[in-house]
C-alpha cells in the first residue's frame, strides 16, 4: 500500500493506483486506463446537508442514478469503513450510484472541526473492488488542522506550514514542481494564491540528474537553469552535491525605501542513489525564517 497526500487530504491505496487527473482540490486514481476512485473536497462554512449535496451531485451527473444507501443495504466492509471514519470525528453519508457501464459506491464526508467536505466515489466491478474500496475509504485523513500539512505525490513527500496555500503544480517528465503561497495581506483581505505581496515556496525535482548535470557543476547548472535561483556568486554557498543561498535580491532605490525588498532563500541537493536533484526555495516580500525553512527542506524527499 502507498499513501497519497494532497492539499490537506490523505488516502492509503494499493501500489498500482496512480493519479490520472490532478487538481488543487481533487484527483482521480486509476490502474492504467481504468478509473478506480475520484475524490473532491472543499471547505464549507456553516452547516452541511448530505441530502442537499447528494441532490446537487445528482443534477450534475445526468444519466446517472444516485440514491442514499440505507444501513440495511450497506455492505459490511463499507459499513465498517464508514464506522472507522466516524470514530475519528467525521460525519459520513453513503450513497449508491449507477451510470452507463459503471456502478459504484460513494461517501460524503464532513469534518465539523475544520469545515472540510469531501466527496469520495469508487468504481465497483465486483466484491474484490468493494473490499479494496472500503479499505481505501477507511484510510481517509483530514490534515488541514495541523501546524504542517503533508503532501505526497508521484514519489515525492514534504511537509508545508499550514498557513501556506497550494498555488501551482506541474508533473512533467524530467521536472516536477509544486508551489505554495503565503500572502502578506491585511487582516480580512483575500487575494488569489500568488497575487499581491507574499512569499512563494517552491519544491523542484529534476531527474535523471546524470543527464541534467552532464559536463557541468551543480552550482553552474542551478544558476543557469533553475527558475528562482540567484545568479552565480550572488550569495551562493556550494559544495559538490549541495548549493545554498540566502540573499536580498538587488532592486531599485525606491523599492528599498518603500521596503519592497525581495528575499530569496534556497537549497538544492543531489540524491545519488535516486539519480535525482531536489530543490526548495522561498522567494518574496517576506523572509523565510531559517529554522522553518530548514525544517521544510529536511521533510522533502523521495518515497
Amino acid at each position: 500500500m502507498s499513501t497519497l497526500c494532497w492539499n490537506g487530504v490523505g488516502l492509503t491505496t494499493p501500489e498500482d493506483w496512480e493519479p490520472s487527473a490532478l487538481e488543487r482540490d481533487g484527483f482521480v486514481l486509476a490502474r492504467g486506463d481504468m478509473p478506480l476512485c475520484e475524490l473532491k473536497w472543499r471547505v464549507v462554512h456553516g452547516s452541511f446537508s448530505f441530502k442537499k449535496h447528494l441532490k446537487r451531485l445528482s443534477k450534475g451527473n445526468k444519466g446517472a442514478e444516485m440514491r442514499p444507501l440505507p444501513e440495511s443495504e450497506t455492505p459490511k466492509s463499507w459499513a465498517q469503513a464508514v464506522g472507522k471514519l466516524e470514530q475519528t470525528g467525521l460525519l459520513a453519508g453513503s450513497f449508491f450510484w449507477k451510470g452507463p457501464g459503471h456502478d459504484g459506491m460513494g461517501a460524503m464526508l464532513h469534518n465539523p472541526a475544520t469545515g472540510l467536505a469531501v466527496l469520495a466515489q469508487f468504481f465497483i466491478r465486483g466484491q474484490h473492488d468493494l473490499d479494496i474500496a472500503s479499505e481505501v475509504l477507511s484510510s481517509f485523513r483530514d490534515h488541514t488542522n495541523g501546524k504542517t500539512v503533508p503532501w505526497t505525490m508521484f514519489g515525492l513527500t514534504a511537509r508545508v506550514p499550514s498557513n501556506f496555500v497550494l498555488d501551482t503544480f506541474s508533473f512533467k517528465p524530467g521536472h516536477y514542481r509544486v508551489s505554495y503561497w503565503l500572502p502578506a495581506t491585511k487582516k480580512g483581505e483575500r487575494l488569489p494564491p500568488g497575487k499581491g505581496k507574499g512569499v512563494s515556496l517552491v519544491f523542484d525535482r529534476y531527474a535523471p540528474a546524470s543527464v541534467f548535470l552532464k559536463g557541468t557543476s551543480l552550482e553552474a547548472w542551478v544558476t543557469d537553469n533553475m527558475d528562482g535561483a540567484p545568479k552565480s556568486g550572488n550569495g551562493i554557498e556550494s559544495g559538490e552535491k549541495k548549493v545554498m543561498w540566502d540573499v536580498v535580491e538587488k532592486t531599485s532605490l525606491l523599492r528599498r525605501i518603500l521596503r519592497r525588498e525581495v528575499y530569496n532563500r534556497g537549497r538544492v541537493w543531489i540524491v545519488d542513489d535516486e539519480n535525482t536533484v531536489l530543490g526548495v526555495h522561498a522567494r518574496g516580500s517576506i523572509a523565510a525564517p531559517a529554522d522553518q525553512f530548514n525544517g521544510i527542506c529536511e521533510s522533502y524527499g523521495i518515497v
